[in-house]
């Protein structure tokens, strides 16, 4: 099985050395692919460049913080600083979308919609859209950019859905324990999840993010159910960024590991190490297979009422955990059981029961506020059947289980994970194994 092998180089029209890298690595290697940077220095030199290379697609790097936006500073009050630069890097901009969520969508709507507009203006067909230092990823900007890239006819949306699995089953470089690769990797993947968008084309590698070495393409596994892949890679010729270190305002283009991601790039060798339609390690497999049999020939209500009752058992366990063996009042035992036992019933119930393609924060939040309700019901309930009734707490808490279990099943579906149009789709959908 074959598929299509996307090289992607990031960052073009950012300095000279990045510009002349990728017009080298398309030339004379495996480069088909380059994301433009529209609001630096040398992108109208990237564009006039890429004129003379027909088969590279190009998309749209969005920029949020770096150097000068598209509009007006006065228009990005929250994006840009009284220099007139962007002020906030990828954290400050996730900080922004829980604490100004109104404000920053607006500002990130105009100025992205700027980027894609000026692009388009420069005569640049829009293949992909992706962005600098993956802030698209964070969800109140990936929905910003999912709605545009509708509206504007973009095709592929940069998705982080590497498996780990799959990577280190053939790189043995455990360079992403000292560099941040790791950590970098979960905090993208968790939010690819909670974006919950899925594609036809896997991502490889952020493991190893501008570290891209060719010892990493020895063998590259990408799952079965995936049409293409897409490398991301950051070439540069730093001796000519040296040269020019007036235009750079990122040192790291001067690194270098950005020649070495060079060599990488023209070295074709390469291309035949790829496996389409890998598969996962034995257990792993069975698993997917388990899975697919759960949904195919469990009724949902059937499978509510199974997970439903691991989900009881569990919190069951833990309150009498809490309660006989370490001793805590029963009050006290139902609080703690309840922040345990809840996240484990959402996550389960969002997955294995009703297989929600929703937004999963805004369906963790809607869930939660399911179990508040409940909980205060839970306490007034339990108290008066140990207080009034004197019922063991034990027990007690056993019959409310019982009664609470229909209510949940009804708010769970018709509030908590009521499916939503499955408008964000890309053309040719991921299905799951």
């Amino acid at each position: 099985m074959s598929g299509k092998i996307i090289f992607n180089a990031d960052d073009f029209g950012m300095t000279q050395g990045v510009n002349a890298a990728i017009q080298k690595a398309y030339n004379e290697g495996i480069l088909n692919s380059a994301s433009l940077m529209v609001g630096q220095k040398y992108a109208l030199k990237a564009v006039q460049m890429a004129e003379k290379m027909p088969h590279l697609e190009l998309g749209l790097h969005v920029n949020l913080t770096n150097e000068h936006p598209i509009l007006d500073k006065k228009e990005l009050p929250l994006l840009v600083g009284k220099d007139g630069k962007f002020k906030n890097g990828f954290l400050k901009l996730l900080l922004l979308s829980f604490l100004r969520p109104k404000a920053l969508k607006k500002e990130v709507c105009a100025e992205i919609r700027a980027q894609i507009e000026k692009a388009q203006k420069m005569g640049v067909k829009l293949h992909h859209i992706d962005s600098h230092r993956h802030v698209h990823m964070i969800p109140l900007i990936f929905e910003v950019m999912l709605d545009l890239k509708e509206k504007y006819g973009i095709g592929r949306i940069r998705v982080i859905n590497e498996s780990i699995v799959q990577t280190l089953r053939t790189n043995k470089s455990k360079s992403f324990l000292f560099d941040g690769g790791l950590i970098k990797y979960f905090l993208l993947r968790f939010f690819c999840i909670l974006n919950g968008f899925e594609t036809n084309t896997y991502f490889y590698t952020m493991l190893y993010t501008c570290k891209l070495s060719k010892d990493h393409f020895q063998k590259v596994l990408v799952p079965k159910g995936y049409e293409a892949v897409e490398i991301m890679i950051h070439p540069s010729i730093t001796s000519i960024d040296k040269q020019n270190m007036q235009d750079v305002f990122d040192k790291s283009v001067l690194l270098p590991w950005r020649e070495k991601e060079l060599e990488t790039l023209l070295d074709k060798s390469i291309l035949k190490n790829f496996v389409f339609g890998a598969c996962f390690p034995f257990l792993f497999e069975l698993y997917f297979k388990v899975e697919k049999w759960w949904f195919k020939h469990i009724s949902e209500k059937m499978r509510f009422l199974l997970v439903g009752g691991f989900n009881t058992v569990f919190a069951y366990a833990v309150y009498a955990l809490l309660l006989e063996i370490i001793g805590l009042p029963y009050l006290w035992a139902l609080i703690v059981q309840y922040f345990i036992s809840v996240n484990v019933s959402i996550a389960t119930m969002r997955y294995y029961v009703f297989q929600s393609k929703g937004n999963m924060l805004a369906e963790f939040l809607k869930a939660w506020s399911v179990y508040i309700g409940l909980f205060f019901l839970n306490t007034v309930g339990l108290a008066f059947l140990v207080e009034v009734l004197k019922i063991g707490a034990l027990f007690a808490q056993g019959i409310y289980l019982v009664f609470s279990t229909i209510i949940t099943y009804l708010l769970h579906k018709y509030f908590s994970f009521k499916k939503a149009l499955k408008k964000n789709k890309d053309s040719a959908v991921y299905h799951k194994k």
